[in-house]
């Protein structure tokens, strides 16, 4: 898979995509995962509007790493819960709630919608 092919697929997955670092190696043309290597991997997906988890690239091949879109409404909810701070604290709180999701609250919504 080359680099362009990972961003259609992270955004074909609906702006998120967890491939294994043996892909992202494969796609920078290394043999290894030096940290030259994941500190190019990291610039090129930076370079093409994606984010990875976790930040800082694991040495082996075969972990799993989280692509995503930054800029969309997951890649701003994943860079709000990786930057501390009061408040990203306050927006990850007003998003989910402090208990969570309401998925009742949510299909009333949409009744009401639908209803109008």
């Amino acid at each position: 898979m080359n680099w362009d092919e990972i961003k259609t697929e992270v955004e074909q997955n609906g702006n998120v995509l967890t491939i294994s670092m043996e892909e992202l190696r494969n796609a920078a043309g290394a043999s290894r995962l030096g940290v030259n290597v994941r500190d190019d991997i990291s610039s090129t997906l930076a370079g093409m509007g994606l984010g990875h988890v976790p930040v800082e690239l694991p040495a082996y091949y075969y972990e799993p790493v989280r692509l995503y879109k930054r800029g969309t409404a997951v890649g701003k909810m994943i860079d709000t819960m990786l930057e501390p701070g009061e408040q990203n604290d306050r927006q990850l709180v007003d998003r989910l709630g402090e208990d969570g999701l309401d998925y009742a609250v949510i299909v009333e919504r949409i009744r009401d919608l639908v209803n109008e």
